[in-house]
């Protein structure tokens, strides 16, 4: 993977530890990831052993505390491996999420101590793989619909229910798992539980047929009469914000991380072909109306990146904000299919063939504008802000 010939190196205020983290995990994802990526989404395989590659050069459980094992790095850090990842595999990109995502971050932040000790040490060596499962069929943005009940029986709780769109369910050995624990109405009567691969009564549905990151293991989750210990139960009803308040670092470390990712792998790939395909004598890349839509991706890659490594500083300087992660969000999802649209197009019939990463870089992006919030739910969030008076610069 190039970075990019006779492009300048832009550093956006990274530390020379964040600069060489980021060197670091390029050269290894370039190695390893890259060539798997294509065959990965062609048969539909997580490619796990991603995840061993970079736990033995230190690279998972990266924001987990020292004392359970991770480096105790912030989300920036997180960002750039997420993004250099993506560049090489998007599917290893979501992947990286079993260990550096929601479901770990909630641990850490949210967990008691037991649970803390019991799990971080081994997500953060990727010796345990978590996912996060929030949607229901008629709960996806609409987080206080979820109908997946867990009942208290003694010194159990019981399951009953099933979950959609559940992210690397078919790879995953933890799972924390939102469920309604009272009949109280929307989020009060919301909670959530941690469900361990293998217990009774809890199955893994067959992997979802999507249009793009095929290699990620989403499956539905199916609990019938699951019991866990009643230590298992992760968060009583009640206290639902202060998960999604977690989910909101997540959104701004995971999905459009892995978008501005993709965008520029199809971006340097596009490059590379306009200046070695032929047309009417001469490379595709001297005729100037293509030279302005390089230009144009170039514009809207840097815009994002700009965004979202401003997001993520102000995160780790204690300023997160709604605003900040709706607009970020929001916005590269928007560039990320705009620039892999455009690097079909100007690849012309190559653009729609699997021989070439083209298509693929598409479709993995196209569906990230529906996950983690739709466009239009965080354009919501965006003039909520605004309307209030709480939106500034």
């Amino acid at each position: 993977m190039s970075s990019g010939e006779g492009q300048a190196v832009r550093d956006h205020g990274l530390t020379e530890q964040q600069r060489m983290i980021r060197d670091s995990v390029r050269a290894l994802a370039c190695t390893h990831f890259q060539p798997g990526a294509a065959r990965a989404d062609r048969e539909y395989r997580p490619p796990v052993e991603n995840l061993q590659v970079l736990a033995r050069h230190g690279f998972t459980g990266l924001f987990i505390p020292p004392a359970y094992g991770g480096a105790g790095l912030g989300l920036m850090e997180n960002v750039l491996v997420a993004e250099e990842i993506a560049r090489a595999c998007a599917n290893t990109g979501i992947l990286f999420s079993c260990t550096d995502g929601a479901a770990p971050r909630a641990i850490a932040g949210l967990g008691t101590e037991a649970q803390k000790a019991k799990y971080l040490p081994r997500i953060a060596k990727a010796e345990m793989l978590t996912a996060w499962s929030m949607s229901e069929p008629d709960a996806g943005s609409d987080v206080g619909n979820v109908q997946c009940r867990a009942v208290p029986e003694g010194e159990s709780v019981v399951i009953n229910g099933s979950k959609l769109w559940c992210t690397a369910a078919q790879v995953a050995d933890l799972f924390l798992v939102l469920v309604r624990m009272t009949p109280e109405p929307g989020m009060k009567g919301v909670g959530a539980v941690l469900v361990e691969r293998g217990t009774p009564g809890f199955t893994v549905g067959k992997h979802l047929d999507l249009l793009g990151l095929r290699g990620t293991g989403m499956a539905e989750l199916v609990f019938q009469d699951c019991r866990i210990p009643a230590d298992q139960v992760f968060l009583e009803a009640g206290r639902m914000r202060e998960l999604l308040a977690v989910l909101d670092a997540d959104r701004l470390s995971g999905n459009p991380t892995i978008c501005l990712g993709v965008a520029q792998a199809a971006f340097e790939s596009i490059v590379g072909y306009l200046r070695e395909r032929i047309q009417f004598g001469r490379p595709l890349a001297e005729q100037q109306g293509l030279q302005w839509k390089l230009a144009e991706m170039a514009m809207d890659i840097e815009a994002a990146r700009a965004l979202l490594y401003r997001a993520a500083m102000r995160v780790d300087e204690g300023r997160a904000s709604v605003v900040d992660t709706s607009i970020t969000k929001a916005f590269v999802n928007q560039m990320s299919v705009r620039v892999t649209n455009e690097a079909v197009q100007l690849a012309g019939a190559c653009g729609l063939s699997q021989e070439y990463p083209y298509e693929r870089h598409y479709r993995d992006v196209r569906g990230m504008s529906i996950g983690y919030g739709t466009i239009e739910i965080h354009k919501n969030s965006i003039a909520r802000e605004i309307l209030s008076g709480r939106y500034s610069n």
